[in-house]
């Protein structure tokens, strides 16, 4: 795999009220990826970008929750993106003034499970249990900003792993109106963070670009499966959901993944638009463990499925 050609600006730390953001800047070697873009014939094609575990997923490292905060706004922003952002409830009490600024920007904001447990850990009452905490405890956020569609989103997109399971919590988010948000696109953004960490704080400027890098093509690379999946077994474009962490990793790096992706020629469109797809109302019957795209779900869960001609 060549590493691709992406540039950010280098800045030192700087200041935001009550904060000091680290971002550092290079610019990456000039070794070409063959994206749609570079071989003249752009793929044309949608995608909702999603983000789990706002305000900010836990680290081993710990996280400043304001500056990731503020780095994904700023990049969203700076690309005109009307991001979903999907909410663990425990932490929305000492997060309500991050989370406000999602809205303010005009993203929207959904529900994981209150302590993002997962279903396969748990009893079905005990599920339902944290999502009914995590629904309730973004409520006044949602309310006080007036967004009126309520959204979930199974964490670690573990939709069940028994029919039983997978039926009574799929009747319970009905029954709520609650629209699940699916996902398509998923990397493993959460090993990077991991490398991200080990770098340590100020990482030299060839590491950081090194792993900007390597991350960056791991999703084009996962976008790039997808889409052949979609090719072979749906037979029509599909609007793709990236999922992504609320992380350090893609605090710094998603302007650039940002970038990255406009040039694979993708038009980023709302968490709605994104579900208005019928893709999104095929039946699906995964019960495995991992947790996984929902195009992967209908395939797994269809071993007679045929790729279309």
């Amino acid at each position: 795999m060549k590493q691709g050609a992406f540039r950010i600006k280098v800045t030192g730390g700087f200041l935001i009220p009550g904060i000091l953001i680290f971002i550092l800047s290079v610019t990456a070697p000039a070794q070409d990826r063959k994206s749609g873009a570079s071989a003249g014939k752009p793929p044309t094609g949608e995608m909702c970008i999603t983000f789990d575990e706002l305000p900010a997923a836990k680290s081993f490292g710990g996280v400043d929750r304001e500056a990731v905060t503020y780095l994904l706004l700023e990049a969203l922003k700076s690309h005109k993106v009307k991001a979903t952002g999907l909410v663990v409830g425990e932490n929305v009490e000492t997060g309500y003034d991050l989370l406000g600024r999602w809205l303010n920007d005009g993203h929207q904001l959904g529900s994981m499970t209150y302590s993002n447990q997962d279903l396969h850990e748990l009893g079905i009452e005990q599920y339902i249990q944290e999502i009914k905490m995590g629904a309730e405890a973004i409520e006044p956020v949602l309310a006080g900003f007036g967004q009126k569609k309520r959204y979930f989103r199974y964490p670690f997109l573990h939709y069940g792993n028994t029919v039983e399971a997978k039926k009574q919590v799929y009747l319970y988010l009905e029954d709520r109106r609650y629209i699940v948000a699916h996902a398509t696109i998923v990397p493993e953004d959460y090993l990077y963070n991991l490398s991200l960490e080990k770098l340590g704080k100020m990482p030299d400027s060839a590491a950081y670009e090194s792993l900007m890098n390597e991350y960056i093509n791991h999703v084009l690379d996962e976008i790039e499966r997808v889409e052949q999946l979609c090719r072979e077994y749906i037979g029509q474009p599909v609007r793709q959901i990236l999922l992504l962490r609320a992380n350090r990793l893609n605090a710094i790096y998603l302007d650039e993944l940002l970038t990255a992706i406009e040039n694979l020629g993708y038009k980023f469109i709302t968490l709605d638009r994104a579900l208005q797809d019928e893709v999104y109302s095929h039946a699906e019957a995964y019960y495995g463990a991992r947790g996984l795209g929902y195009i992967d779900m209908l395939r797994e869960s269809d071993p007679d499925l045929l790729p279309a001609e």
